[in-house]
């Protein structure tokens, strides 16, 4: 038989410690019930560690380090950033009354209490665990999913929610089921990040939303595009070219009468410049606005009803009602024009 390296004994160690530990506690586990597990004699066990301290602190480490590298795989595998965070809360609340994980984890926070070597893994544990939740936070953020200002005190308050409903959940009989131990964590999550339970509902983590799909679009994405048509009426109304064509792609599309193109930003400058000089002034309202997203692929479709009046220079004023058919595209994480095509109800 190959005799085993010292790192392949230490792991070995580790892994019946967290056996000996789910079944008898940290306070109930001796060295001597791990040796005796392993058929080897403590003096081999304290080879390896130095106190009972040690070998249960990173036991519990092992253990979690694991588990949390298990979670972070699931996690990168959601298509978007809402899938993202619903698979990390049904990865964070216990499976059961009877999860194993989670009876390690609350074991290992009183132990904490009483070992400082403990106490020093717990909070490192419970600091990456936080951070991953942060950067899931973060990265819907500049996704444009979400609308979250400050994703780390967001993050403390969803964790430190999930631990105490967790307690609860996992401690006591019939204070709630997982469900409704989910459906409180949504809750507060669509409240940090502006979505609603409906949004978690459609992408949950057994069954995450196909890689391409347009869907009425969460609250942070929605926010945004009307920002975006907002900032391209005041551009209008304040004649000012440069705030105007920041709203479009490079390779936008823009249609002012049917067939006909103008291709690529700066030839759409120069057209809306052009027509501009012919206007004293010029009010365009935005009114009804309808989206649909595919927040995976960073695209989305728009309908936006306008209103606009203007003052021609050489005298006589005159007026449109419109609808805008767009098209729009995410890029690094800003929602731009990638087209607009006019089509005119009729003239003031």
């Amino acid at each position: 038989m190959k005799k085993q390296s010292v790192e392949e004994r230490r792991n070995e160690i580790l892994e019946v410690t967290c056996q000996v530990v789910i079944e008898r506690g940290f306070a109930g586990t001796r060295i001597s019930d791990v040796a005796k597990r392993l058929d080897v004699s403590s003096s081999l066990i304290h080879y390896h560690f130095d106190s009972k301290e040690s070998l249960l602190a990173e036991a519990f480490a092992h253990y979690a380090q694991n588990d949390l590298a298990e979670m972070e795989g699931e996690i990168a595998s959601a298509p978007t950033a809402t899938a993202q965070l619903d698979r990390l809360i049904q990865n964070m609340v216990p499976e059961g009354s009877d999860d194993l994980e989670w009876m390690l984890w609350i074991d290992g926070w009183g132990e904490a209490l009483r070992n400082p070597m403990m106490k020093k893994i717990s909070q490192q544990l419970d600091e990456q665990t936080t951070d991953l939740l942060q950067r899931v936070l973060t990265a819907g953020v500049e996704s444009g999913e979400f609308s979250c200002a400050a994703p780390e005190s967001s993050a403390i308050r969803l964790t430190a929610l999930v631990d105490g409903l967790a307690v609860q959940f996992a401690a006591h009989d019939g204070m709630m089921d997982r469900r409704q131990l989910i459906d409180h964590v949504r809750t507060v999550a669509a409240a940090e990040v502006g979505l609603t339970l409906a949004d978690f509902e459609s992408t949950s983590a057994g069954s995450p939303r196909p890689r391409s799909v347009a869907v009425a679009p969460g609250a942070a994405t929605e926010s945004a595009l009307r920002q975006l048509i907002a900032q391209y009426s005041d551009a209008v109304i304040r004649n000012d070219p440069d705030a105007w064509i920041a709203t479009w792609a490079d390779d936008g599309r823009w249609s002012l009468s049917p067939g006909t193109w103008v291709e690529g930003r700066d030839a759409i400058g120069t057209t809306w410049t052009a027509a501009m000089k012919g206007l004293k002034w010029v009010v365009h309202t935005p009114g009804v606005c309808l989206f649909e997203v595919d927040e995976h692929e960073g695209t989305a479709t728009g309908r936006v009803t306008i209103e606009e009046r203007f003052e021609r220079t050489r005298g006589g004023r005159g007026g449109i009602l419109a609808t805008y058919h767009d098209t729009y595209r995410r890029v690094h994480g800003q929602w731009l024009f990638d087209s607009r095509e006019l089509h005119v109800i009729a003239t003031l």
